[in-house]
């Protein structure tokens, strides 16, 4: 079975970061069902950059999200 590789996105506005992220999530979705074992990861890199992939710490069926923009002290 071929892995499916992690989509990144960088956007500059709301309206292309849902879209994007929308679609990245949907193709994902197609190897989640094929691999049936690994769920969806959307991870926030930093405003606008952002990596939506598959995952083993996300059950099967899941979409979870991280974010690790920094914050303010």
């Amino acid at each position: 079975m071929q892995d499916v590789q992690p989509i990144e996105i960088r956007v500059r506005n709301r309206t292309s970061m849902d879209c994007c992220i929308t679609a990245a999530v949907d193709r994902m979705i197609e190897g989640a069902k094929r691999k049936r074992t690994h769920g969806i990861l959307v991870t926030r890199l930093e405003d606008g950059h952002f990596v939506v992939g598959l995952s083993d710490k996300v059950p099967f069926g899941y979409t979870d999200q991280l974010d690790f923009r920094r914050q303010p002290a």
